[in-house]
């Protein structure tokens, strides 16, 4: 799926992600980055983003990863799926903050794999930022899987 598909599947999400309010910045196969200004009802006591908020931004990045990288198989009936995650929390997050995705394993492999048994599994990196400074502010590791019914 090209960037424009990915941008207008989450805008016209009407869950949890429509709530978040993410921006796709860039979404290409290897590499998408999110932008989340989270309003006031999302933040925790310090007056940025919740903790849950930011795990939710990069789940919806590692999402959307998965959609640039493999959404011919997902637009072909594959179902898209969270199989497991960890994330550690280095810095406090205020203000805008950016969410940078990247496929650790590789996709061809996983490809293989998938024509093979008909479901995949593959590591998504995410790496929080703040977008006024650039500093770090969380990691997380998102598992996540495609599988044909």
């Amino acid at each position: 799926m090209d960037q424009d598909v990915i941008a207008s599947a989450l805008a016209g999400n009407d869950g949890f992600v429509k709530v978040l309010g993410p921006e796709v910045l860039r979404a290409v196969p290897g590499d998408v980055r999110l932008r989340l200004d989270a309003g006031p009802e999302l933040h925790q006591h310090f007056g940025g983003p919740h903790a849950a908020v930011i795990f939710g931004l990069g789940e919806t990045a590692a999402f959307c990863l998965l959609l640039a990288e493999f959404g011919d198989l997902v637009e072909a009936g594959a179902a898209p799926l969270v199989k497991d995650a960890r994330i550690g929390y280095t810095a406090i997050a205020t203000g805008p903050l950016l969410a940078t995705a990247r496929l650790v394993d590789d996709a061809a492999a996983a490809r293989a794999v998938f024509a093979e048994r008909g479901s995949m599994r593959f590591d998504v990196e995410v790496v929080f930022t703040r977008e006024d400074d650039g500093s770090e502010t969380s990691r997380a590791t998102y598992r996540m899987g495609v599988k044909r019914f």
